[in-house]
């Protein structure tokens, strides 16, 4: 009896502590910015003070050539004191609108479903990622300014073998993050990693005497003393799939993997 009344009490307390009345989430002026994996696809919500918002879908294997950006307005966005909903017209012609429902993840964060609907209202399909708060520009806009002056050189790399131009990602810490090969044939190599909410470029370097085959599969030693200084790859003309590890005297530091496709210019 004595226990139950302990608990009756904390419970009171517990409930008496609670804001009375909870008040709404609120999408704020912001950029957020996310990776759906299984398309291969980045996502970038785009708060704006004057009420002109928009998400951006941008396509990671052609090296975000291909985008889609929708527009909507704060009409559009409903919240309440769990999630934020926003109805989306789809730019997809086979579905005719799409919700997104935003809830709260950490402080800078939301966890996003994207349920697609037909004309009927019926489901179709969802999926589900995580958007973060970015403080400056997109991941994908440093990307673009990155390689913007260079495409056409990069598109022209000649695409035997491994070599060529491949986007993809890397999954480290359980993170996905965006990545680069430059895969030249005579002359130095790149492996680029894009570091999402500081807007940071690592790169590491290796040139073709660096490269060890054993079995149709590559192991590279790069020249960046910390990160990403061991790379294994396995051998495919349609994919690039590996591990990254970055080594410091004798001591494993990180380890990821990484799935890349070649770049094509689209027609």
């Amino acid at each position: 009896m004595a226990f139950l009344k302990y608990f009756t009490v904390t419970l009171f307390v517990f409930f008496a502590s609670l804001p009375a009345h909870a008040e709404n989430l609120k999408l704020t002026p912001g950029l957020w910015q996310g990776i759906y994996k299984n398309n291969f696809e980045y996502n970038v919500l785009e708060i704006k003070e004057n009420g002109e918002h928009r998400l951006i879908i941008a396509n990671i294997a052609s090296a975000f050539h291909r985008n889609k950006s929708i527009a909507f307005n704060d009409n559009d966005i409903k919240c309440n004191r769990i999630n934020c909903t926003i109805k989306l017209i789809s730019p997809n012609k086979e579905h005719l609108q799409f919700t997104l429902i935003l809830s709260r993840y950490l402080d800078n964060s939301f966890e996003v479903l994207e349920i697609y609907s037909n004309a009927d209202d019926d489901f179709v399909m969802s999926k589900t990622y995580r958007l973060e708060k970015q403080e400056r520009q997109s991941t994908v806009h440093t990307f673009i300014d990155k390689y913007r002056s260079r495409i056409d050189e990069l598109a022209a790399i000649e695409k035997s073998g491994l070599y060529g131009f491949w986007v993809g990602l890397l999954n480290l810490d359980g993170n996905q993050k965006l990545v680069s090969i430059e895969f030249h044939p005579n002359k130095e190599s790149y492996f680029t990693y894009f570091a999402s909410g500081t807007n940071d470029i690592i790169s590491t370097t290796f040139m073709p005497q660096d490269i060890q085959e054993i079995d149709n599969v590559l192991k590279i030693t790069t020249s960046n003393p910390l990160f990403a200084n061991k790379l294994i790859i396995h051998k495919d003309n349609r994919e690039l799939k590996g591990y990254m590890y970055s080594n410091h005297k004798g001591t494993t530091l990180q380890t990821g993997s990484f799935k890349l496709y070649r770049f094509e210019r689209p027609e």
